[in-house]
């Protein structure tokens, strides 16, 4: 018997909460490992905190693309600066 707190999903499969939360948050996973059931981890939080955290995730997946991406954007930037005749 598990003392850790499982969730039942829509399709019936049960995983433990943190195994849900670590595929949905972290690796980015909104399917059931099993069935390919669409997982809605909004409706497993109960915690007003914990939705909390699901948008400081969301911001922080926000700003990393920023970063990554920052370079392509500054480049196209300046192309099309360059191209256009702008000083």
């Amino acid at each position: 018997k598990t003392t850790e707190r499982t969730v039942t999903l829509s399709c019936g499969h049960a995983f433990h909460d943190f195994c849900v939360r670590g595929w949905t948050i972290v690796g980015k996973k909104e399917t059931c490992p099993y069935c390919g059931e669409k997982v809605s981890l909004k409706s497993m939080l109960s915690n007003p905190w914990e939705t909390q955290s699901l948008m400081w995730s969301n911001l922080l997946d926000v700003i990393r693309y920023l970063i990554v991406w920052n370079p392509v954007i500054v480049g196209f930037t300046q192309i099309l600066v360059y191209e256009a005749g702008i000083s």
